[in-house]
């Protein structure tokens, strides 16, 4: 089932929080990303001001895996941005690199290509939107790019 989608600024505040399980209660989200936190520090750079060398940069683009309350996550820098998608079960590491793709082609497509975090401030509503639109109470929903961005409009299908 999946946990959460957590998008975070490079210091590692959070900027949108999505948990899937509403069950979770908020102390328990709470101690969830603060655990996060302390398991994805080494695999990040501190924001410091200074860009990451290019090998480091280049290795931050492609999916991390990190464990973290017995969830599997997997993390990736894009742009300023960086996602964290959290599951447990049949979501293993894999099927989550799959769904974090998905979610990289939407916030390219929601934030018009500029992955910051003054774009996805200004476009929270669509991007919001279209999240809720790939999965449900836990499970994804649709794996279809296009669908999602057609769902979040909310806009009937194009008749052929």
């Amino acid at each position: 089932m999946l946990h959460s989608l957590l998008v975070v600024n490079e210091e590692q505040y959070v900027l949108l929080a999505r948990y899937f399980q509403p069950s979770l209660s908020l102390d328990a989200r709470k101690r969830f990303e603060t655990k996060l936190a302390r398991v994805a520090e080494p695999h990040f750079p501190p924001a410091g001001g200074k860009s990451a060398p290019a090998p480091v940069a280049a290795a931050l683009a492609e999916p991390q895996l990190l464990r973290c309350d017995g969830q599997y996550v997997v993390a990736r820098q894009m742009g300023e941005l960086r996602v964290f998608l959290a599951g447990a079960g049949e979501y293993d590491e894999l099927i989550l690199a799959d769904i974090l793709a998905l979610v990289h082609a939407v916030l390219v497509a929601q934030l018009e290509k500029k992955l910051t975090e003054a774009s996805l401030l200004a476009n929270y509503a669509k991007v919001v939107a279209a999240v809720d639109e790939m999965a449900q109470q836990g499970h994804l929903e649709t794996a279809d790019e296009s669908g999602v961005e057609q769902m979040s409009k909310l806009k009937p299908y194009p008749v052929k």
